[in-house]
């Protein structure tokens, strides 16, 4: 019985509730914020970062979200919007985003994923370039296509147990607490350095692999097949979300348009501008 009356006063209150307040709402996007943690907020307004904007988000497809320097307060990515220095990129699942940095090259981001711009800057008057990006976990496809007329121009990314090096490269970097794979499309010439092994320099040119199992092991050096390299490149793919799942009709089939062709197409009109920040 007390059991009973303890059960009709919790429904007799969550009645009274409901008509003064109204009926809770338990939308996705409260739910998202909550698993992102207590101590992060999620601010509706966009802020710009410190600086001149070294990048910009091209595409969105599910939910991410981009820190400044601040790690617990963030902002929903969405397309358009500036990318500064010091930038956290997260990515939930079943999210894609696409982004490109000021030097021209091109970032996808996967679902799961956290990127770091550590760096992206461009001189204009020594018509310099260096971007440096650490990818905490996750995966990431870096493919480069620097502005022309560069006297100098450095790629690097960084993992817990990896650093590539790079000035022409189209390729994928993942990580995560068992090994970091990094795999090299066509016309790429990467420089890898293993933390174990700092002081050696593995070169990683088209189709290869180079894998770091932890920290401490030496870097592995495997060539990898075609159907492996299609499969990762699909996984990887260039085209805005909406603009491949377009690319799927009759029309896009029967003219063989690729992810890459597709990604050409909608970025002619949105070409890298020269920002100078330092």
């Amino acid at each position: 019985m007390a059991a009973l009356r303890i059960h009709f006063i919790f429904l007799l209150c969550l009645s009274a509730s409901t008509l003064l307040w109204g009926r809770p709402s338990f939308s996705e996007t409260t739910i998202s914020e909550q698993a992102l943690g207590s101590d992060i907020i999620i601010e509706e307004m966009y802020q710009p970062g410190n600086g001149l904007p070294v990048g910009k988000i091209l595409s969105v497809w599910g939910q991410a979200i981009v820190f400044h320097r601040d790690p617990t307060l963030g902002y929903r990515a969405q397309t358009g919007l500036p990318l500064y220095t010091g930038d956290v990129m997260r990515t939930r699942e079943a999210t894609w985003v696409l982004c490109r940095l000021v030097d021209g090259s091109i970032i996808v981001l996967p679902p799961q994923t956290t990127l770091t711009i550590v760096q992206s800057n461009y001189n204009s008057a020594r018509q310099t370039s260096v971007s440096f990006l650490y990818l905490n976990t996750g995966g990431a496809r870096f493919r480069l296509n620097p502005m022309p007329n560069l006297s100098a121009y450095d790629f690097k990314v960084q993992t817990e147990a990896t650093f590539t090096t790079t000035r022409e490269a189209d390729f994928v970097v993942e990580a995560n607490p068992e090994k970091t794979d990094i795999v090299a499309f066509e016309k790429s010439r990467l420089e890898v350095t293993g933390t174990a092994q700092p002081e050696e320099v593995t070169f990683v040119s088209d189709f290869q692999r180079a894998t770091a199992a932890g920290k401490i092991s030496p870097l592995t050096v495997e060539t990898l097949s075609r159907e492996d390299i299609d499969a990762l490149r699909k996984q990887y793919h260039t085209a805005p979300r909406s603009t491949l799942l377009a690319a799927g009709t009759d029309y896009h089939r029967q003219n063989h348009k690729t992810d890459d062709a597709v990604f050409e197409e909608t970025i002619v009109e949105d070409q890298p501008r020269a920002l100078d920040t330092e």
